[in-house]
């Protein structure tokens, strides 16, 4: 056998060996959480938000504090599918963002939902101690009781069973 066909066997062997050993690490990973939820337990910092000017209660059954804008491309991909999510499974969601209201109504096509909220004084991220957009707080009974940093897929039936377990 020339050196080329057994160069060629002898790479072929490898890959499937390579392989194998891919295939065996992977049937032994453990999967990781359907639903990410970071738990803590501490007081709910102030949040004092409007909307088109007024200013807007937050709510006080167990909710989601979300923040988000509408120049983060993570945002304006989850933002939709959440307030959809959270509508379907009764659950109240303050979308709280610090860009000027217009851009917000621009943002929205002039129809922005109930739970979409402003923070005119640009504290309430610091306040949360939000790292980055978007970042999602769970609150019940005025206490922050989780957080999940960075976008989730809330169509997921983890997302919606999480969800349907903070309903009031």
């Amino acid at each position: 056998m020339s050196r080329l066909p057994r160069a060629l066997l002898a790479l072929g062997a490898l890959q499937a060996l390579l392989v194998g050993g891919y295939l065996l690490v992977e049937r032994g990973r453990q999967p990781g959480p359907a639903f990410a939820v970071e738990r803590l337990d501490e007081a709910a910092p102030a949040l004092v938000v409007e909307q088109a000017g007024r200013s807007h209660p937050i709510p006080s059954a167990p909710h989601l504090v979300h923040f988000w804008a509408s120049w983060c491309a993570p945002c304006v991909a989850e933002l939709p599918e959440l307030l959809a999510a959270t509508q379907a499974e009764g659950v109240a969601l303050v979308a709280v963002t610090d860009e000027p209201w217009p851009t917000v109504e621009a943002w929205f096509g002039g129809r922005v939902p109930a739970g979409v909220v402003r923070d005119s004084t640009g504290e309430a991220a610091a306040r949360w101690r939000v790292s980055g957009l978007p970042d999602t707080f769970v609150v019940s009974d005025g206490r922050l009781v989780g957080r999940m940093g960075g976008p989730r897929d809330w169509s997921s039936p983890e997302a919606r069973a999480f969800l349907r377990g903070l309903a009031p």
